[in-house]
């Protein structure tokens, strides 16, 4: 081998593909600021017991919706997410509440993640 063949720099690894859910992250982060600072319950109006049952009624609507579309084959985003929304405000204990904004967070992501593989 000649001196030149062992000089030659070793071949580069192909870049690292960014990961689509970091972007989205970022776009959550830079989206919330918005909502940064408010002081709200999670149940408001002037009377959120009835809210609350408003939201469960709406819940057991939406699960149906949803398990109906499973069932017949066309699933949705919108009744996974509008199912889990109204069944996270129904609760009424806060650690529940909060197990289930962790829910609708990762199906929101999830929904975004599907429209962005559905562009590409």
């Amino acid at each position: 081998m000649t001196e030149q063949a062992d000089k030659q720099a070793p071949a580069k690894r192909p870049g690292r593909r960014a990961d689509p859910t970091t972007a989205l992250f970022a776009q959550v982060k830079a989206a919330r600021k918005a909502y940064t600072g408010l002081a709200m319950p999670i149940a408001g109006g002037r009377n959120p017991l009835k809210g609350q049952a408003h939201h469960e009624r709406e819940a057991n609507r939406w699960r149906a919706a949803d398990t109906a579309r499973k069932y017949d084959g066309v699933p949705g985003w919108d009744s996974a997410l509008l199912a889990e929304a109204y069944r996270t405000l129904a609760e009424p204990d806060a650690g529940l509440v909060r197990a289930g904004l962790v829910r609708l967070a990762a199906i929101a992501v999830t929904a975004a993640e599907s429209l962005d593989e559905e562009s590409a």
